[in-house]
């Protein structure tokens, strides 16, 4: 069985893709269930000429991309980011869910077989978040036209309170199990989030425009710990999922959201409704677009300010 050797950072990513090209062909003609077995159930490499093209189509399109726009050269210089912004690009553009995960999948697979497993890892996290985006993209449904009725249709308890923690802080779903709250000064952060950033809703501050949002703060904090016991019990990635699988979570969405009558696009559809709800919020304190635009990108967490326009529909 072929293994893949780690590529220097100092090289370029010129020579790492030429390096994982020749890699995966070592593959071709190669039993795939074989591989699987000795492997653990995963390849390290490509087992079909249509695989084979299409992979390194899309890895060439990344490194042209990295050069292109984003000035980078070498190995190391390459960051799980750039990954976000590229696939970012192709969801702006409308590329379909199907195409979103073929990408994501190839990209994997190369930062794997150049040992930079971090960045493969990564990946492997966010799958679900990428279909979440590829689904709020233009072509598809927005947020829930009634949040609360689509939580109140989940059938299992702990998955009401992870959509309402959702619906009100915006958190990802990755994110709603790493959610603190510092309760001194009102603020619910989000440590190494995607991207390994760090969010933050500063409800103190809210609070001095919206004496109300105390009580949101109030809301988010018995919902933090009433999650925190339940999953004492149960395990997280079984309702999370992992690997690009759902789990229990996505499915008992899906159908409390045909309960409720309402198009289902994820999980994403709440921080929609975060975004949409946080909009009108700042529009009535008197913001003006750039600063709701601004917050609301903290708020999230986007890298760009694009994304949380999309996400308010602005």
């Amino acid at each position: 069985m072929p293994f893949a050797e780690k590529i220097s950072g100092r090289s370029g990513i010129k020579y790492a893709l030429s390096y994982a090209s020749k890699f995966w062909l070592q593959g071709i003609g190669l039993s795939k269930r074989r591989i699987y077995q000795l492997n653990g159930g995963r390849s390290p490499v490509v087992h079909s000429w249509s695989t084979f093209n299409r992979y390194t189509g899309i890895v060439k399109d990344f490194v042209k991309f990295c050069i292109e726009e984003k000035g980078i050269s070498k190995v190391k210089q390459l960051s799980y980011d750039t990954v976000e912004e590229y696939l970012d690009r192709k969801i702006e553009k409308g590329r379909s869910v199907k195409t979103i995960k073929v990408n994501a999948t190839a990209l994997r697979k190369f930062f794997s077989t150049i040992k930079r497993e971090e960045i493969a890892e990564t990946i492997k996290q966010e799958y679900m978040d990428f279909y979440g985006k590829a689904l709020q993209s233009p072509r598809y449904t927005r947020g829930f036209a009634n949040p609360f009725k689509v939580i109140s249709n989940l059938k299992d308890p702990v998955h009401r309170l992870i959509a309402e923690l959702q619906l009100r802080t915006g958190a990802r779903i990755g994110d709603v199990k790493k959610i603190q709250i510092d309760e001194k000064n009102k603020i619910v952060i989000i440590s190494k989030s995607k991207g390994g950033r760090t969010r933050m809703i500063n409800f103190k501050k809210l609070v001095e425009y919206d004496p109300d949002k105390l009580y949101e703060f109030e809301r988010i904090v018995e919902l933090k710990k009433q999650l925190d016991e339940a999953l004492k019990e149960r395990d997280w990635k079984e309702i999370r999922g992992s690997g690009g699988s759902p789990g229990t979570y996505y499915k008992d969405l899906r159908e409390a959201a045909k309960k409720a009558r309402e198009n289902y696009a994820g999980a994403h559809s709440f921080r929609a409704n975060y975004a949409e709800t946080f909009w009108r919020w700042g529009e009535m304190q008197g913001w003006d677009k750039e600063k709701i635009a601004k917050t609301l990108e903290e708020h999230l967490g986007h890298s760009r300010v694009y994304w949380s326009r999309l996400y308010a529909g602005r």
